[in-house]
């Protein structure tokens, strides 16, 4: 009796997972299934990510894996927020990472002593936020931020930043990010015009294979 009660328990467990899933925000906008989530570690990453952008506090909208004609590039995330407009270059990367804001390449050092080089993220992620600028002309320059997050297996051994308008931090510590960053500069019909520019450049159903645009290498 009590085994049958446990493989219920299970089904029912995995039937809300399968329900709360499928309709989320994420799996609705970029098309990857629940088995994605399961199997492949960068999805995975992605919807954890997704997930705590949308308990920031305050106005907000999200967009997902967006890519803009014309741009070579894929874009994560773009969060729309009440303090300012956030483009996200999402990394999942173990071992211990070393870079500059000024370097060509970074590196990565694995447990095994391994070391792998990906291009600077912060250079790739000016990239897309100059390529987002060219679908939003009227909004000034002053309201974009550059947000290079990875994942909590990494580890920053020498990360070196200068610029206010750019940050890189794990995914654990999104949370105490916006804990200043309340200010209300964009409202709430600001967001959803910019929103409505860019929504349509959403790839819905991402595949792998003869993948068109470049993005940084993942370990």
């Amino acid at each position: 009796m009590l085994v049958l009660f446990f493989i219920v328990f299970i089904g029912i467990l995995f039937a809300v997972n399968v329900y709360v899933y499928e309709n989320s925000e994420f799996s609705k906008l970029t098309g990857h299934s629940l088995l994605s989530v399961w199997t492949n570690k960068e999805v995975r990453f992605l919807y954890k990510l997704a997930q705590k952008l949308k308990k920031v506090k305050g106005e907000l909208k999200i967009l997902y894996n967006i890519a803009l004609p014309q741009s070579e590039w894929k874009i994560d995330f773009i969060l729309l927020h009440q303090s300012g407009i956030y483009v996200i270059n999402a990394k999942r990367s173990s071992g211990w990472i070393y870079g500059s804001e000024q370097d060509l390449q970074w590196a990565q050092v694995l447990e095994n002593g391994q070391m792998n080089t990906f291009r600077n993220p912060i250079i790739e992620n000016k990239l897309k936020i100059d390529d987002v600028k060219k679908y939003n002309p009227e909004v000034s320059n002053d309201l974009y931020q550059s947000l290079v997050v990875f994942n909590k297996n990494c580890s920053f051994k020498k990360v070196e930043i200068r610029s206010q308008d750019v940050d890189v931090f794990k995914i654990d510590e999104l949370k105490t990010f916006w804990n200043d960053r309340m200010d209300h500069i964009l409202t709430k019909d600001q967001m959803m015009s910019i929103y409505s520019n860019l929504e349509t450049y959403m790839i819905k159903k991402p595949t792998k294979e003869k993948a068109p645009f470049k993005d940084a290498a993942s370990s």
